[in-house]
């Protein structure tokens, strides 16, 4: 698995061996709930956002949220952008 230690905001982000962190930049929103490619049920967020020192919190490009369906109990890991 690669390296998630910033996946709940503990970390610095994922270096791409440039010393520049491929994640920083503008914060994205990720849905609270989505809709369920296999049963048609609704996922919720099961992830929570990254809190910064300034108070700021979201997503980052990058990050992986996971999402659970209360129909059929999937659960989906979506890559935002």
């Amino acid at each position: 698995m690669s390296d998630q230690s910033d996946f709940y905001g503990s970390g610095t982000g994922h270096d791409t061996g440039t010393g520049h962190d491929e994640r920083s930049g503008s914060e994205v929103l990720a849905p609270e709930q989505i809709l369920c490619v296999d049963c048609g049920g609704t996922c919720h967020l099961l992830t929570r956002p990254y809190l910064e020192e300034d108070g700021s919190q979201g997503f980052r490009p990058g990050d992986i949220v996971a999402y659970r369906c209360s129909d059929c109990l999937d659960r989906w890991d979506i890559e935002l952008e």
